[in-house]
């Protein structure tokens, strides 16, 4: 069967009851499911819906097979979301604004009923829209009977209660709907929501609803719950397996319970709990690894540039952590001119780029031309028009990332980084763009990076050793491009030095980025065209003067 052949039609989801282990049967293809079919007009998908409550055996291996069934289906990517704290309320100023417009219509109409609910939402472009109509169609349709199934059951509701299950169910077909069924097809995998704890009414009803479209939903609560059977007592959409054990468990397994620790183990995770914190300032390698990361660009003098360049991270004014987030002391500047001196000047130069994790260039410019504008690839992180955000996890996903190979946390910042510069340009629009070309090219640049500068990136430990973009920039070796400075603005923001000696004192980064961005350090001579020297050293002492210092 050809892929994507059926999603044309109207999806059916219909119960699939398990046998055996639950992470086996949830990663059995639509397919291959007994009761899969399809007619001219409608798919029949055999999806899973279980509820388990209570403990079957001991809480170790309750946890264990928490962590393994999360573990198995994260491997699905997009096809998979996990719910441990309950689903996001945080519903932007602007939609609540439209919302309010769409209530307000509908208390005037007098009575609550679901089609005008559905369709006075809709007036305010809140129902997800889809590419494939039908779907888009039957989100209306299955939405719409699931509230007229709880509004019937429950007359005496007061209209706030019904408002705000409303509110947050729309926030949620928007939040996570439209990403969760975007890659399914309807043969293969479908989509999973492992969903744990406890659980409200709206996001019981949202649950339902996602299982009518085909999606797999497991519900795990070892302590027991009510609000399912407050909305379904018959089971019709979904399965209940209860065990007789009952026992907290605050949070979400972290780790598989079946594994033993050693006692080295177990003495490095005392370290890390006691020592290794985030407020001890003893760090152990690559602890952040997992933070995002903000920098904050240092305003200095030029000697204390001297002094900053080689001091870690950690040891800078405005190191902090906030969080799960990091602030990175960084410096960016230009330094125009020379010392009179020119042996100081090479001396000065020479003491930064001897440092570690340096990249050095005396060749301009730093990066090829843009010759291929990525438009498609945009379009599908950012759409236009769209009032979802840019998609970073989407971008993350994207065959054509070609900085997969980095750690994932690295990746996550890179991604926020970009989605920064091209929402909040600090680049000048030089050509003066429509806006959304001008992102498009921003982009171009930013998803095409060399791989050295993956590589600085790779090697950077937060605390430590800050990775340092050191340019020299006579007005014969090159110009600094405009794709130059915007992956030095992007540099800048992921937290590395970089510095910029150019002894004519000529223009070259202040066309392209805001002065705001960095400092401007003027020294006392301008010479031009001005060659590099490498190695230049400390004037040799004498033997006398080397030993008492005369």
């Amino acid at each position: 069967m050809r892929n994507w052949s059926l999603n044309h039609l109207e999806v059916e989801g219909i119960k699939w009851h398990i046998s055996g282990d639950v992470i086996t049967n949830a990663k059995v293809p639509v397919s291959n499911r007994d009761g899969f079919n399809y007619s001219s007009n409608a798919v029949k998908i055999p999806r899973i819906f279980y509820r388990f409550i209570g403990i079957k055996e001991s809480l170790n291996s309750y946890k264990t097979e928490l962590f393994k069934i999360d573990k198995e289906l994260s491997k699905y990517g997009s096809l998979y979301l996990r719910f441990d704290k309950g689903l996001n309320r945080e519903i932007s100023l602007g939609t609540l604004g439209k919302l309010d417009n769409a209530w307000n219509r509908i208390y005037a109409m007098g009575g609550i009923n679901s089609n005008t609910i559905i369709e006075e939402i809709e007036k305010e472009g809140l129902v997800p829209v889809f590419s494939n109509k039908i779907l888009e169609l039957q989100v209306k349709n299955n939405l719409r009977g699931l509230l007229e199934f709880y509004i019937r059951n429950n007359e005496d509701i007061e209209k706030s209660k019904i408002k705000l299950i409303i509110n947050n169910i729309i926030h949620w077909l928007n939040l996570y709907f439209k990403k969760l069924i975007k890659d399914f097809e309807y043969t293969s995998i479908n989509p999973k929501i492992l969903y744990f704890g406890e659980i409200s009414i709206e996001e019981v009803i949202f649950l339902n609803f996602v299982s009518t479209l085909g999606v797999d939903v497991l519900y795990y609560n070892p302590l027991g719950d009510e609000t399912f059977e407050k909305f379904d007592p018959n089971g019709i959409f979904s399965t209940e397996i209860l065990y007789n054990t009952r026992e907290a468990l605050e949070e979400f397994p972290k780790e598989d319970t079946d594994r033993y620790k050693t006692s080295a183990y177990e003495a490095k995770e005392y370290m890390n709990k006691n020592l290794f914190t985030d407020e001890s300032g003893f760090y152990r390698p690559w602890q952040f690894v997992e933070y995002e990361i903000e920098n904050v660009t240092l305003k200095t003098t030029y000697e204390e540039i001297k002094i900053w360049i080689k001091e870690n991270s950690q040891f800078r004014d405005g190191w902090k952590i906030e969080g799960k987030k990091l602030f990175i002391p960084n410096i960016f500047a230009k330094i125009s001119g020379t010392h009179s001196d020119l042996n100081e000047y090479w001396r000065e130069i020479s003491k930064i780029i001897e440092l570690k994790n340096v990249l050095f260039y005396d060749k301009l410019p730093l990066n090829k031309k843009v010759f291929h504008i990525e438009y498609n690839k945009f379009s599908d992180i950012y759409p236009r028009g769209a009032y979802s955000e840019f998609d970073i996890y989407k971008l993350l996903r994207a065959p054509w990332w070609k900085y997969k190979d980095l750690r994932l946390g690295l990746q996550r910042n890179i991604a926020e980084k970009i989605k920064e510069i091209i929402l909040n340009p600090i680049i000048q629009n030089i050509d003066d763009e429509e806006l959304r070309d001008f992102q498009v090219y921003l982009f171009s640049v930013l998803i095409n990076l060399d791989p050295k500068i993956m590589e600085l990136l790779q090697g950077f430990d937060y605390p430590g050793e800050v990775p340092k973009i050191i340019i020299y920039n006579n007005e014969k070796n090159g110009n600094l491009t405009y794709e130059d400075s915007i992956m030095l603005a992007f540099l800048n923001r992921m937290g590395v030095d970089i510095m910029i000696f150019n002894p004519s004192g000529y223009s070259d980064i202040e066309r392209f980025i805001s002065k705001t961005e960095y400092d401007n350090h003027t020294l006392e001579k301008m010479r031009f065209k001005l060659d590099y020297q490498k190695g230049a050293t400390e004037e040799k002492k004498g033997f006398f003067k080397k030993f008492f210092g005369k």
